[in-house]
Formats: structure tokens, C-alpha cells, sequence
């Protein structure tokens, strides 16, 4: 038999080799890959609903109080009526001393008989399926505390369920027992008897993949579970693999002795590459064809160690970027921060060149972060109008682009801000099922287009922005809502109180003037006793309108309680608060306050003024000060204005 003859019987052995490895490979690595994928996914949801639980916990805390605040001026069954309406809470009630409701609104959970039983959930108390906050309050007569509540077990449930981006069922667990639960009770059961009371961890269960996670502080257990994937079917692959090693030993027992060595250890060095010993290397003391078969082997080993090596960094690279978002997402209620930080995020993950994030405020969308891009040469416009360019266009019908931009397709047409001839890759971000912003990146490091697996990494990354910016308006929202009067729209006696402090503090630090009126309504109950309550809303509001034209963008103007009002004037001398008490008092007689379909009023109002540090050194002390100046203002006739030490009409 010709040597060529030979070297063919070889390389046909040798040309099964791949087909083993390749199926040894995909035997063990696959399931187990598809397996990581199911806990890490499972982990990840479950996560996303204990968020959520401490999310709402906090929600409540923010909701309890806003009774507390308005009962005085609204009512109580009105205060705790709007809690209930606004959403914020399912149950609202003021409770008496006893703990018999004074003013209640919505349904109490299931299985709960008393409002005065419901737990705190700031404090980690938690009774069944319900998640419930308390707060004492002061100035509403016959009530001491004010409960919010809300019941896991009916639509909470389900949207924990929809939080966690996950196909998975939500269980909620009180030590052992189930609270609530978004699947069938058979499955419930089976799930819940295979925890067996853990508080952590991941296990199976009847076909589910399921993740146990704290929900602390509060004494609940999540269970997430997903079903579990139905691994590859190795045994007709194993069967394949074995028949291509028999036939390789066959062919490879058919050659002569003098080449059966050299290939031998050629073999057993590609069987131990194949294991994952990387450091195996052919020696190199045969000469011709196989010396040199050998030192290929030795090359491609030292190859893949070098490439084993880039995609570990570029894993670790990935899990670090994957852990600064998620803290951030979590975390941050700075919403430029968090849009910067998941931009640069998409620009290590895809390997994008640059890359901007538009944001719309209301009716304008501008640009509020951006990456790469005066590195790369390129532009973007500050300012983009919906259904203009490829980023209006994903802004205005919420779908993603996808290829080179100036292409030809109607969807690639850049706008005259946007760059030309790049591939583009953006997606929507959407906060309360509304579009509000893009995401996008222009081009990649290595020149290659974007892929389908590219948009579906960056749309999965822009859904976990979605929530976080969702997240961040609730915030802000709650926040304004904390510290705004709901009638006249003004500052409420809460942020009152924190801004004089901090006025105080710095003209005390820096030496320089600080003065406060206190305004009141002249016989403002006579307006309620004759014309109603909602007319006399009408005057305030109108009141406030008066008053806010006579003031300083930098002054706080904040409604007192009642028919009470006062105006923090930062860097005012005690004349100049004068003044502006005479101004006020002639805008707001000046002409009567009017309604449609009712007669018109003539309203006046009386000031009184306090400067600091004469009149008061303390934010107590200067509004008692202001305050038995308007007494002076009131005594003297109304319609009138006292600031001490400086002369009035």
C-alpha cells in the first residue's frame, strides 16, 4: 500500500475526531447550559418580585400619611377617599382610640375582621396575605391613626406576577403557609410541600424549577417557578459517537506499525485537548507529515487557551457590567444617572461605537445621555420630534429599528440632525405602557451589522430600564405629592416647615436677611356659611393665583392650614417685606374674586410680618412673631398689614 494511500486512511480517522468531540460536547454542556439558564432566570425574577414587595411596603408608608395631612382641611372620610381613589392603597380608615374605624374607604383583605388588627410593614409585621402601614396623627378630632392596606392575594398578585418579566407563577409564603399565589391549587401544593419551609435557595419541583428568595424585612418567602426544560435527547448522539470511535480504531488498526505510533500519541494528545487539558502538547520528534500534523495540534491548543482566555475577561466584564446596573436600577432614583449608566452598559455589552438615549418631558423629546459619539465623528440631534428620523419614528410608534441608516427603507430615512451611512440599532423604553424615551447605538467596534441577538439583548436591557425609569417617576411622583397643597397646588405646611429651617440656617451662616408674612382670609367663614364650601375652594385657589404674581421665583409660598398662608422671602429686609405685605393686600382687593353663574366677592386679606433675627431666632419663634403681628393687622380693622418696627396705613 502507497504512503498516500496510508496518509488517506489517517485523515479519515482523524476526520472523525471532530464529529466526537463535537458530540461529547453537545451531550454534557448543553443541558447543563439550558439548566443555568432556568436558575439564573428563576433567580433573577424572584428578585424582581421582592423588589417589588419592598417597593409597595414603601408606597404604603408614603400613602398613609397623605390622610394625615389633608384630613383637617378635607375631611376625613374625603382624605382617606382619596388614598383608595388615587390607587395608592386598596383600604384606607381613621382609626379611633379603641381602633373602631372614625372614616374608612375600600374593602378590607379576606380574612381580616378589624382595621385596628392590621400590621406595620415599615417594621417587618406582616398578617396573612395582607400588606398593610400605620401612622399616628394629630389634629383630626376622634382619631389617633391612620391604616392603609392591600391584599396580596387578589390583583397584587398578579401584577407581582407580570413585575418579574418572567412566564413563571408567583408563590408567597408565611413560614410554611401559602398567602397567595398566582397558579392553580395542585401545583401550589406541590410546590409549597417541596420547599418544606426554606427560606432560600433553588430546587425542583413536580416539573418546576423553582427559586426561594427573603422578601426581608418582612416574615414572607417568594417562590418563583418556572417549568423546567426537557433536556437534549443524547442517546442517538451517543450511539453516532460510538460508531465514529469504532470506526476510527478500525481504520487506524488497518495501517503499519511505523505509522500507528506517531498518530497514536497525536490521539491521545487531541483526547486530552478534547477534556479540557489545555496545556497537553504533541512532542515534536517525529519529522514529516506527522511531526508537522503535530506541531498544527500544539498551535491550535496554544490558540484556544488564548481565546478560552479573552472570553472569560469578556464574561467578567459582562457580569460586572450586569451588576453596576442592576444596583443601579434598583437603587437610584436619579433618573439622568440611571440613564447614563444603562447606555454605558449597552455600549460595553454590544460593542457599539456610540450610542444616545432620548428622553421625552412632556411634549419634547431631547437628548439626556450620550456615549462615543465625538470619538466616532458623529452627531445627534438635541431636540427630536416624534415621527421624525429613525429615532422619532421608534418614539412615535414604539418599535424597534434595526440596519443602516439612509438605506433606502422607509424606516432608515435619518432625520437632518441624524448620522448617515452607520447601522443603526435602537429600541423603545416605555414607562406605564406609554413610550418615553429611545435607546439606541450607532455602529459596532469590529464593523460587523447588528444581529437579531444583538436587539434582542438590547431590547431585554431596555425592558429592565423601563421598570427602573417606572419606578423613578413613581418616586417623584409620590414626593410631589408629599409636599404639594392638592387645592391650590401651592407648597404644604410640611415643606413649609423644611424650607424655613433651611432659610434660617443659611442667612444665620452668611449674615444675611430673612423675613415671613403670615396671611389670613378676613371673615373667610363667612364665605363657606353663605356660598359653600366649594365656593370658598374657588377663593383660595384664586387667592394663591393673587399671590403668586406678587412674589420672587426664589420665595416659598406655602398654604399655613386653612385660610392661612405664608411667604418665606429669602435675602428680604424688614421694609421690603413691608412692601410686599401692601402689594399683596392691594392685589387681592383690588377687584372682586368672580365665578361663573354666582355673584362676586369682595375678599380682603390681613398680614402680618417677622424678620430674622429681631423678631424670632427659630422657625418657631419667627412665625409666632408673624403670627401676633397678623393679630395686630386683624385688630386694627382687616384689609391691613403690621410689620413691627416699620410704619403702616
Amino acid at each position: 500500500m502507497s504512503l498516500r494511500t496510508r496518509l488517506w486512511l489517517v485523515l479519515a480517522a482523524l476526520f472523525l475526531l471532530p464529529v466526537v468531540v463535537g458530540g461529547l460536547i453537545l451531550a454534557l454542556a448543553v443541558p447543563g447550559a439550558s439548566s443555568d439558564r432556568l436558575v439564573g432566570s428563576s433567580r433573577t425574577a424572584a428578585n424582581a418580585v421582592v423588589s417589588y414587595l419592598a417597593d409597595e411596603c414603601r408606597t404604603l408608608g408614603l400613602a398613609v400619611r397623605s390622610p394625615a395631612l389633608e384630613a383637617s382641611s378635607q375631611g376625613a372620610q374625603e382624605a382617606v377617599a382619596a388614598v383608595v381613589d388615587g390607587q395608592y392603597a386598596e383600604y384606607a380608615a381613621l382609626l379611633r382610640t379603641d381602633g373602631t374605624a372614625l372614616a374608612e374607604a375600600g374593602r378590607l383583605p379576606a380574612g381580616v375582621t378589624s382595621s385596628g388588627s392590621l400590621p406595620q410593614c415599615s417594621e417587618g409585621e406582616a398578617a396573612g396575605p395582607v400588606l398593610a402601614e400605620r401612622v399616628s396623627v394629630d389634629g383630626v378630632p376622634g382619631a389617633t391613626q391612620v391604616v392603609v392596606a392591600v391584599d396580596l392575594a387578589g390583583d397584587f398578585i398578579r401584577r407581582l406576577q407580570a413585575r418579574s418579566g418572567s412566564d413563571g407563577q408567583v408563590l408567597l409564603l408565611d413560614g410554611s403557609r401559602v398567602v397567595a399565589t398566582s397558579t392553580d391549587a395542585a401545583t401550589t401544593r406541590a410546590i409549597a410541600a417541596t420547599a418544606g419551609g426554606r427560606r432560600s435557595g433553588t430546587f425542583e419541583a413536580d416539573g418546576w424549577t423553582v427559586r426561594a428568595e427573603p422578601a426581608d424585612p418582612l416574615p414572607y418567602t417568594v417562590l418563583f417557578a418556572v417549568v423546567s426544560g426537557e433536556g437534549l435527547r443524547t442517546q442517538p448522539l451517543l450511539l453516532i459517537v460510538f460508531a465514529a470511535v469504532l470506526a476510527a480504531g478500525l481504520l487506524v488498526g488497518a495501517v503499519s506499525r511505523d505509522l500507528s505510533r506517531p498518530f497514536a500519541e497525536l490521539t491521545a494528545t487531541a483526547e486530552r485537548v478534547a477534556q479540557g487539558d489545555l496545556d497537553a502538547a504533541v512532542p515534536h520528534s517525529e519529522a514529516g507529515e506527522a511531526g508537522r500534523l503535530g506541531s498544527a495540534l500544539n498551535h491550535m491548543t496554544d490558540e484556544l487557551r488564548r481565546s478560552l482566555g479573552e472570553l472569560e475577561r469578556s464574561r467578567q466584564e459582562l457580569r460586572d457590567s450586569l451588576e453596576r446596573i442592576g444596583d443601579t436600577l434598583t437603587a437610584t432614583h436619579d433618573l439622568d444617572g440611571l440613564l447614563q449608566v444603562v447606555l454605558d452598559t449597552a455600549h460595553v455589552t454590544i460593542e457599539g461605537r456610540a450610542g444616545v438615549v432620548i428622553y421625552r418631558s412632556g411634549e419634547q423629546a431631547q437628548l439626556v445621555a450620550e456615549q462615543g459619539l465625538y470619538e466616532a465623528g458623529l452627531s445627534a440631534p438635541a431636540v427630536v420630534e416624534p415621527g421624525a428620523g429613525v429615532l422619532g419614528r421608534v418614539l412615535a410608534n414604539g418599535t424597534s429599528a434595526r440596519g443602516r441608516i439612509g438605506s433606502g427603507t422607509p424606516e432608515l430615512e435619518p432625520s437632518a440632525d441624524e448620522p448617515g451611512g452607520i447601522d443603526v440599532l435602537a429600541v423603545p423604553l416605555r414607562s406605564m405602557s406609554s413610550v418615553v424615551g429611545v435607546l439606541a447605538l450607532y455602529g459596532r467596534m469590529d464593523g460587523r451589522p447588528f444581529d437579531a441577538n444583538d436587539e434582542d439583548a438590547l431590547a431585554t436591557l431596555g425592558s429592565q430600564a423601563s421598570i427602573a425609569i417606572e419606578n423613578v417617576q413613581l418616586h417623584q411622583e409620590a414626593q410631589r405629592l408629599s409636599t404639594t397643597d392638592p387645592l391650590t397646588g401651592i407648597w404644604n405646611f410640611r415643606y413649609l416647615s423644611m424650607s424655613l429651617a433651611r432659610e434660617i440656617e443659611r442667612s444665620n451662616r452668611f449674615d444675611r436677611p430673612l423675613a415671613v408674612l403670615m396671611l389670613d382670609l378676613d371673615h373667610f367663614k363667612s364665605v363657606n356659611d353663605q356660598h359653600g364650601h366649594a365656593r370658598g375652594d374657588m377663593v383660595l385657589r384664586e387667592l394663591a393665583e393673587r399671590v403668586q404674581e406678587q412674589i420672587r421665583e426664589v420665595d416659598t409660598f406655602a398654604r399655613y392650614g386653612g385660610e392661612e398662608f405664608v411667604v418665606v422671602l429669602p435675602e428680604t429686609t424688614i421694609e421690603g417685606a413691608n412692601q410686599l405685605a401692601e402689594r399683596i393686600c392691594v392685589a387681592v382687593h383690588r377687584e372682586p374674586f368672580r365665578a361663573d353663574g354666582e355673584a362676586s366677592l369682595d375678599v380682603t386679606v390681613s398680614v402680618g410680618g417677622a424678620a430674622f433675627p429681631h423678631h424670632g431666632s427659630s422657625p418657631a419663634t419667627l412665625m409666632r412673631a408673624a403670627d401676633k403681628a397678623l393679630y395686630v393687622a386683624k385688630a386694627e380693622g382687616r384689609d391691613r398689614w403690621h410689620v413691627p418696627g416699620v410704619p403702616s396705613d
